[in-house]
Protein backbone atom coordinates (compact mmCIF):
# COMPACT_ATOMS: atom_id res chain seq x y z
CA UNK A 1 0.00 0.00 0.00
CA UNK A 2 1.05 3.58 -0.53
CA UNK A 3 2.45 5.58 2.36
CA UNK A 4 -0.22 8.26 2.20
CA UNK A 5 1.66 10.57 4.56
CA UNK A 6 4.72 10.58 2.28
CA UNK A 7 2.55 11.21 -0.78
CA UNK A 8 0.73 14.02 1.03
CA UNK A 9 4.06 15.60 1.96
CA UNK A 10 5.23 15.48 -1.69
CA UNK A 11 2.02 17.14 -2.88
CA UNK A 12 2.35 19.92 -0.33
CA UNK A 13 6.05 20.51 -1.02
CA UNK A 14 5.51 20.59 -4.79
CA UNK A 15 2.54 22.97 -4.42
CA UNK A 16 4.53 25.36 -2.23
CA UNK A 17 7.51 25.19 -4.60
CA UNK A 18 5.10 26.27 -7.35
CA UNK A 19 3.93 29.13 -5.05
CA UNK A 20 0.33 27.89 -5.22
CA UNK A 21 -2.30 27.98 -2.52
CA UNK A 22 -4.49 24.95 -1.90
CA UNK A 23 -7.31 26.88 -3.60
CA UNK A 24 -5.08 27.55 -6.64
CA UNK A 25 -4.31 23.85 -6.94
CA UNK A 26 -7.97 22.93 -6.48
CA UNK A 27 -8.99 25.34 -9.27
CA UNK A 28 -6.28 24.02 -11.59
CA UNK A 29 -7.42 20.44 -10.94
CA UNK A 30 -11.15 21.10 -11.08
CA UNK A 31 -11.66 19.68 -7.60
CA UNK A 32 -12.80 21.14 -4.30
CA UNK A 33 -10.50 22.89 -1.84
CA UNK A 34 -11.45 20.16 0.69
CA UNK A 35 -10.14 17.47 -1.69
CA UNK A 36 -6.71 19.11 -1.87
CA UNK A 37 -6.73 19.64 1.89
CA UNK A 38 -7.47 15.94 2.43
CA UNK A 39 -4.66 14.93 0.06
CA UNK A 40 -2.17 17.06 1.96
CA UNK A 41 -3.33 15.76 5.35
CA UNK A 42 -3.01 12.16 4.20
CA UNK A 43 -6.75 11.57 4.69
CA UNK A 44 -7.23 10.45 1.11
CA UNK A 45 -5.35 9.86 -2.15
CA UNK A 46 -6.03 11.48 -5.53
CA UNK A 47 -8.16 9.31 -7.81
CA UNK A 48 -6.11 7.64 -10.54
CA UNK A 49 -7.99 9.64 -13.16
CA UNK A 50 -6.51 12.79 -11.60
CA UNK A 51 -2.92 11.62 -11.17
CA UNK A 52 -1.58 12.58 -14.59
CA UNK A 53 -3.14 16.04 -14.37
CA UNK A 54 -1.84 16.50 -10.81
CA UNK A 55 1.67 15.54 -11.93
CA UNK A 56 1.45 17.98 -14.85
CA UNK A 57 0.29 20.86 -12.64
CA UNK A 58 2.97 20.19 -10.00
CA UNK A 59 5.66 19.36 -12.61
CA UNK A 60 6.32 15.89 -11.18
CA UNK A 61 6.30 12.45 -12.72
CA UNK A 62 4.26 9.59 -11.25
CA UNK A 63 7.35 8.04 -9.70
CA UNK A 64 8.31 11.28 -7.94
CA UNK A 65 4.79 11.71 -6.61
CA UNK A 66 4.09 8.15 -5.44
CA UNK A 67 7.60 6.82 -4.72
CA UNK A 68 10.11 5.77 -7.33
CA UNK A 69 10.62 2.06 -6.71
CA UNK A 70 7.37 0.82 -5.24
CA UNK A 71 5.28 -2.00 -6.72
CA UNK A 72 2.26 0.26 -6.41
CA UNK A 73 3.88 2.97 -8.55
CA UNK A 74 4.66 0.45 -11.27
CA UNK A 75 1.04 -0.76 -11.12
CA UNK A 76 -0.26 2.82 -11.51
CA UNK A 77 2.05 3.40 -14.48
CA UNK A 78 0.82 0.16 -16.06
CA UNK A 79 -2.82 1.30 -15.71
CA UNK A 80 -2.03 4.75 -17.13
CA UNK A 81 0.10 3.54 -20.04
CA UNK A 82 -1.61 0.31 -21.14
CA UNK A 83 -5.17 0.37 -22.47
CA UNK A 84 -5.73 -3.32 -21.67
CA UNK A 85 -3.57 -3.59 -18.55
CA UNK A 86 -4.08 -6.62 -16.33
CA UNK A 87 -2.77 -6.24 -12.79
CA UNK A 88 -1.93 -9.14 -10.53
CA UNK A 89 -4.05 -9.44 -7.38
CA UNK A 90 -1.08 -8.21 -5.34
CA UNK A 91 -0.62 -5.15 -7.59
CA UNK A 92 -4.34 -4.43 -7.49
CA UNK A 93 -4.49 -4.63 -3.70
CA UNK A 94 -1.90 -1.84 -3.48
CA UNK A 95 -3.69 0.67 -5.69
CA UNK A 96 -7.37 -0.24 -5.18
CA UNK A 97 -8.04 2.96 -3.15
CA UNK A 98 -7.11 5.03 -6.22
CA UNK A 99 -9.37 3.19 -8.66
CA UNK A 100 -13.10 3.59 -9.35
CA UNK A 101 -15.07 0.57 -8.03
CA UNK A 102 -15.88 -0.68 -11.55
CA UNK A 103 -12.20 -0.67 -12.48
CA UNK A 104 -11.31 -2.68 -9.36
CA UNK A 105 -14.03 -5.16 -10.31
CA UNK A 106 -12.83 -5.33 -13.92
CA UNK A 107 -9.25 -6.02 -12.85
CA UNK A 108 -10.37 -8.62 -10.34
CA UNK A 109 -12.50 -10.36 -12.98
CA UNK A 110 -9.52 -10.52 -15.34
CA UNK A 111 -7.56 -12.38 -12.68
CA UNK A 112 -10.50 -14.69 -12.13
CA UNK A 113 -10.85 -15.48 -15.84
CA UNK A 114 -7.14 -16.22 -16.10
CA UNK A 115 -7.45 -18.70 -13.22
CA UNK A 116 -4.92 -16.71 -11.22
CA UNK A 117 -4.42 -18.20 -7.76
CA UNK A 118 -6.05 -15.96 -5.18
CA UNK A 119 -3.83 -14.57 -2.48
CA UNK A 120 -6.08 -14.33 0.59
CA UNK A 121 -4.23 -11.35 2.05
CA UNK A 122 -4.59 -9.47 -1.23
CA UNK A 123 -8.30 -10.26 -1.44
CA UNK A 124 -8.73 -8.82 2.07
CA UNK A 125 -7.12 -5.59 0.83
CA UNK A 126 -9.46 -5.21 -2.15
CA UNK A 127 -12.62 -6.44 -0.38
CA UNK A 128 -13.80 -2.94 0.69
CA UNK A 129 -13.76 -1.89 -2.96
CA UNK A 130 -15.88 -4.77 -4.34
CA UNK A 131 -19.64 -5.26 -4.16
CA UNK A 132 -20.94 -8.10 -1.98
CA UNK A 133 -22.17 -10.26 -4.85
CA UNK A 134 -18.85 -10.27 -6.69
CA UNK A 135 -16.82 -10.80 -3.52
CA UNK A 136 -19.07 -13.73 -2.58
CA UNK A 137 -18.33 -15.24 -5.99
CA UNK A 138 -14.59 -14.92 -5.44
CA UNK A 139 -14.62 -16.39 -1.95
CA UNK A 140 -16.74 -19.38 -2.91
CA UNK A 141 -14.20 -20.20 -5.64
CA UNK A 142 -11.27 -20.13 -3.19
CA UNK A 143 -9.84 -23.13 -1.43
CA UNK A 144 -9.41 -22.56 2.30
CA UNK A 145 -8.21 -25.08 4.84
CA UNK A 146 -10.27 -23.58 7.64
CA UNK A 147 -13.12 -21.07 7.77
CA UNK A 148 -11.03 -19.16 10.29
CA UNK A 149 -8.93 -17.95 7.35
CA UNK A 150 -11.96 -15.93 6.21
CA UNK A 151 -12.32 -13.99 9.47
CA UNK A 152 -11.02 -10.72 8.01
CA UNK A 153 -13.24 -11.10 4.95
CA UNK A 154 -16.38 -11.96 6.91
CA UNK A 155 -17.55 -8.33 7.44
CA UNK A 156 -17.67 -7.87 3.66
CA UNK A 157 -19.47 -11.13 2.80
CA UNK A 158 -23.22 -11.58 2.52
CA UNK A 159 -25.04 -13.50 5.24
CA UNK A 160 -26.22 -16.01 2.61
CA UNK A 161 -22.65 -16.86 1.60
CA UNK A 162 -21.47 -17.18 5.18
CA UNK A 163 -24.40 -19.48 5.86
CA UNK A 164 -23.54 -21.72 2.90
CA UNK A 165 -19.86 -21.86 3.86
CA UNK A 166 -20.64 -22.82 7.44
CA UNK A 167 -23.17 -25.46 6.45
CA UNK A 168 -20.68 -27.02 4.01
CA UNK A 169 -17.82 -26.96 6.53
CA UNK A 170 -16.72 -30.05 8.38
CA UNK A 171 -17.78 -30.23 12.01
CA UNK A 172 -14.10 -30.91 12.66
CA UNK A 173 -13.42 -27.27 11.76
CA UNK A 174 -14.97 -26.01 14.98
CA UNK A 175 -12.10 -23.63 15.63
CA UNK A 176 -12.52 -22.05 12.20
CA UNK A 177 -16.29 -21.79 12.57
CA UNK A 178 -15.83 -20.12 15.95
CA UNK A 179 -13.95 -17.26 14.24
CA UNK A 180 -17.03 -16.48 12.14
CA UNK A 181 -19.66 -16.61 14.89
CA UNK A 182 -20.08 -12.80 15.27
CA UNK A 183 -21.01 -12.53 11.58
CA UNK A 184 -23.57 -15.36 11.33
CA UNK A 185 -27.35 -15.12 11.28
CA UNK A 186 -29.31 -16.46 14.23
CA UNK A 187 -30.74 -19.25 12.09
CA UNK A 188 -27.25 -20.43 11.13
CA UNK A 189 -26.08 -20.27 14.73
CA UNK A 190 -29.04 -22.34 15.87
CA UNK A 191 -28.24 -24.84 13.10
CA UNK A 192 -24.70 -25.15 14.46
CA UNK A 193 -26.03 -25.72 17.96
CA UNK A 194 -28.29 -28.51 16.70
CA UNK A 195 -25.46 -30.12 14.70
CA UNK A 196 -23.19 -30.14 17.72
CA UNK A 197 -25.83 -31.31 20.17
CA UNK A 198 -24.60 -34.35 22.09
CA UNK A 199 -21.06 -33.93 20.82
CA UNK A 200 -20.24 -30.42 21.89
CA UNK A 201 -16.73 -29.31 22.71
CA UNK A 202 -16.94 -27.22 25.94
CA UNK A 203 -14.81 -24.43 24.48
CA UNK A 204 -16.92 -24.29 21.32
CA UNK A 205 -20.08 -24.21 23.43
CA UNK A 206 -18.76 -21.31 25.49
CA UNK A 207 -17.98 -19.35 22.31
CA UNK A 208 -21.29 -20.20 20.65
CA UNK A 209 -23.63 -19.55 23.59
CA UNK A 210 -23.59 -15.70 23.55
CA UNK A 211 -24.87 -15.69 19.96
CA UNK A 212 -27.67 -18.27 20.24
CA UNK A 213 -31.39 -17.60 20.43
CA UNK A 214 -33.23 -18.25 23.69
CA UNK A 215 -34.94 -21.33 22.24
CA UNK A 216 -31.66 -22.83 21.02
CA UNK A 217 -30.04 -22.23 24.40
CA UNK A 218 -32.93 -23.90 26.21
CA UNK A 219 -32.79 -26.91 23.89
CA UNK A 220 -29.05 -27.29 24.36
CA UNK A 221 -29.28 -26.91 28.12
CA UNK A 222 -31.97 -29.56 28.49
CA UNK A 223 -30.00 -31.88 26.20
CA UNK A 224 -26.90 -31.45 28.36
CA UNK A 225 -29.02 -32.10 31.46
CA UNK A 226 -30.47 -35.31 30.02
CA UNK A 227 -27.04 -36.55 29.01
CA UNK A 228 -25.48 -35.67 32.35
CA UNK A 229 -23.00 -33.31 30.68
CA UNK A 230 -22.52 -31.11 33.72
CA UNK A 231 -19.41 -29.36 32.39
CA UNK A 232 -21.21 -28.27 29.22
CA UNK A 233 -24.33 -27.33 31.16
CA UNK A 234 -22.34 -25.05 33.44
CA UNK A 235 -21.05 -23.16 30.37
CA UNK A 236 -24.65 -22.25 29.49
CA UNK A 237 -25.80 -20.97 32.88
CA UNK A 238 -24.82 -17.29 32.30
CA UNK A 239 -27.00 -17.16 29.17
CA UNK A 240 -30.13 -19.02 30.29
CA UNK A 241 -33.44 -17.47 31.27
CA UNK A 242 -34.84 -17.67 34.79
CA UNK A 243 -37.53 -20.28 33.97
CA UNK A 244 -35.01 -22.64 32.37
CA UNK A 245 -32.59 -22.28 35.27
CA UNK A 246 -35.34 -23.08 37.76
CA UNK A 247 -36.38 -26.14 35.76
CA UNK A 248 -32.79 -27.37 35.73
CA UNK A 249 -32.45 -26.74 39.48
CA UNK A 250 -35.62 -28.71 40.23
CA UNK A 251 -34.37 -31.65 38.15
CA UNK A 252 -30.97 -31.58 39.86
CA UNK A 253 -32.71 -31.59 43.26
CA UNK A 254 -34.83 -34.60 42.23
CA UNK A 255 -31.65 -36.43 41.31
CA UNK A 256 -29.95 -35.44 44.52
CA UNK A 257 -27.14 -33.88 42.49
CA UNK A 258 -25.91 -31.39 45.08
CA UNK A 259 -22.65 -30.64 43.21
CA UNK A 260 -24.61 -29.80 40.06
CA UNK A 261 -27.00 -27.65 42.09
CA UNK A 262 -24.06 -25.85 43.65
CA UNK A 263 -22.77 -24.93 40.17
CA UNK A 264 -26.19 -23.60 39.18
CA UNK A 265 -26.86 -21.70 42.41
CA UNK A 266 -25.04 -18.41 41.55
CA UNK A 267 -27.31 -17.95 38.52
CA UNK A 268 -30.65 -18.71 40.22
Amino acid sequence: MFDTMKVSKRIKEARMWKNMTQMNLADAMGVSYQAVSNWERGNSMPDISKLEELCRVLELNVGELLGMESRETRAVEKILQEDDACLTVEELSGIAPLLPPEQVKEQTRKNSEEKTAWNLEAVVEIAPFLDDEFLDEIVESMEVRSLGELKELAPFLSEETLDRLVRKASTEDLEGITELLPFLEEETLDYLAKQCEGNMDPEMLENLAPFLSEDALDTLAMSCLRRGERKNLSKLYPFLGEDTLHEIARELMKRGDMNGLKEAAPFL
